[in-house]
């Protein structure tokens, strides 16, 4: 980039950069959370031992962290590949492999559909009423929800979430918060590190049925069970998510499955 010197001190790059690059981004401009670039995503890769990804929907289970690389393309899908086939094992291998498959067709559905994959693909499973803008307590993290409030907090303070994290949240945006999934999907675009477009998008059209057969929602049971209690045990919040699923449809839809 032209005008900004090779020599900066670390303590001033964020100040250079962030005016270099006004108008490109908002928020406060400031370092990531984890250092970029080739060596270190080679160094990440080389590090990273694939046991136990089946387990992968568990919050304290082993992740590889490897999406930022990928999205801006510091490791190539290929390399992921070649890594999970030499170092991993039956179902930790295949569904290593099967979520590098999810990445490559999001993609294919962006170069056949373009910006098209902004605005909903499919009608939603559900008679839909959605506001435009996300609402401020989201954006604040001032839910009252401890569970949810923790979600949007470690995606603003890390620009990362765990896949659960961001299903759970996609699902209370959208179905609980009754917010158009484009408000979720700017918000992860101004914070996720991992978020390309294709991705981000369709993922998020997964979550509002726009790109699915149905809704995906979760229940308390279900977020207690994966974060091994992290938020549920001793909260006093109304929960929103207690019921089973039968419930929360009916609820939420007016239809059980």
């Amino acid at each position: 980039m032209s005008g900004i010197p090779n020599n900066i001190p670390d303590d001033r790059i964020p100040e250079e950069l962030g005016a270099a690059l006004a108008g490109l981004y908002s928020g406060e401009a400031r370092l990531p959370a984890r250092i970029g670039g080739r060596t270190a995503g080679l160094a990440a890769l080389r590090a990273y031992n694939p046991k136990d990804y089946v387990a992968r929907n568990h919050l304290l289970a082993p992740i590889s962290r490897l999406s930022m690389y990928l999205r801006h393309g510091m490791l190539s899908p290929r390399e992921v590949a070649d890594h999970i086939r030499a170092r991993a094992r039956g179902a930790d291998r295949e569904e290593g492999l099967r979520q590098l498959a999810w990445r490559e067709f999001f993609w294919l559905v962006l170069k056949q559909k373009g910006r098209a994959v902004l605005e909903n693909l499919e009608e939603p499973k559900y008679h839909a009423t959605w506001s435009a803008e996300l609402p401020e307590d989201v954006r604040e993290a001032q839910t009252g929800l401890p569970c949810a409030d923790a979600w949007i907090t470690h995606l603003k303070d890390d620009g990362y979430m765990h896949n659960h994290e961001r299903m759970w949240f996609a699902a209370y945006l959208i179905h609980w918060r009754q917010v158009r999934w484009q408000a979720g999907y700017t918000f992860f675009r101004e914070h996720l590190l991992d978020g390309d477009l294709a991705s981000n998008a369709l993922s998020w059209q997964w979550v509002a049925s726009t790109f699915s057969g149905k809704p995906y929602i979760m229940n308390q049971a279900n977020i207690e069970k994966y974060s091994a209690g992290r938020w549920c045990e001793g909260c006093t919040a109304d929960c929103p998510f207690m019921g089973s699923y039968e419930q929360l449809q009916e609820k939420l839809f007016g239809w059980r499955a």
